[in-house]
């Protein structure tokens, strides 16, 4: 059986073009009590106009988002 998630850790706001920018160092879903643990990752969250988060993996992405006006592109292939 998995043990329970470990809570995110909140790191200090940032902030790009008076948009404030959540990041977050997040473990996983589960954390297994055998074998490797899952390597924590950082994400980055910001709250458009509306007042929908938007969460990206990197600084750099959200940046271009807020620069984008929180304008998403659907992409086909």
């Amino acid at each position: 059986m998995l043990n329970p998630p470990k809570a995110i850790d909140k790191l200090p706001l940032l902030e790009h073009n008076g948009v404030e920018i959540q990041p977050v160092l997040h473990y996983g879903f589960s954390s297994p009590k055998k074998g490797p643990q899952p390597a924590a990752r950082t994400l980055y969250g910001a709250k458009d106009g509306n007042g929908e988060r938007h969460w990206r993996s990197s600084l750099d992405e959200i940046k271009q988002l807020i620069d984008k006006g929180f304008a998403t592109e659907n992409q086909e292939q």
